[in-house]
């Protein structure tokens, strides 16, 4: 569902976002960034694939919000949320995703041969998953950005995946929704 232009912003594309590396994780980084949503359900599942890199990294991640997601807010509202928009619908976009938000709420973990996920999302029914036969699919889904990228069986998988509502697909682009949980919070039994 896009929405109207927002006010000219110097927003950004996913590929001119800096790498997310290791050292980042913990730290605060105020970039200052507008990211542009709702140009293209491609372009959005691009920009999400960034936030959920940064979320997995525990990166805090400082940044403002133009237009609005493609995709409904309980798809990505597990992940870093913005600080502000650039206009009002997207301000309140932002409020709504900020009040949503959690650490930990929508997570998978890896583990010799399995794959763990949990869902807590705000609006969502609670839901805790273990993959084992397939696992290696999950993981090659995650990392893939279009279905080309996936072998015939993962391929096969994809539609299963998008209607347990892990992943989200625009024509051959997709992406898996939960994030790789790298870092357990402080107390840990916070999530």
């Amino acid at each position: 569902m896009p929405t109207t232009n927002p006010p000219d912003t110097d927003a950004v594309t996913a590929l001119d976002l800096p790498p997310i590396t290791p050292e980042l994780t913990y730290r605060t980084v105020d970039a200052d960034t507008v990211l542009h949503f709702g140009r293209s359900p491609a372009e959005d599942l691009e920009l999400l694939r960034y936030l959920r890199d940064v979320t997995s990294h525990a990166v805090r991640l400082r940044w403002r919000l133009a237009g609005l997601p493609c995709f409904p807010l309980h798809t990505h509202v597990h992940l870093v949320a913005p600080s502000g928009g650039v206009d009002a619908d997207s301000a309140a976009h932002a409020t709504a995703w900020t009040a949503g938000y959690r650490y930990g709420s929508f997570f998978y973990r890896r583990g010799p041969g399995f794959v763990s996920i949990k869902d807590v999302r705000p609006e969502s029914e609670d839901a805790r998953l273990t993959i084992d036969e397939g696992a290696d699919h999950f993981l090659a889904m995650a990392e893939a950005r279009t279905l080309a990228e996936l072998a015939p069986d993962a391929q096969d998988l994809v539609d299963t995946v998008a209607e347990a509502g892990l992943l989200l697909r625009a024509g051959q682009r997709l992406l898996v929704l939960p994030y790789r949980l790298r870092h357990w919070p402080v107390p840990y039994l916070a999530i």
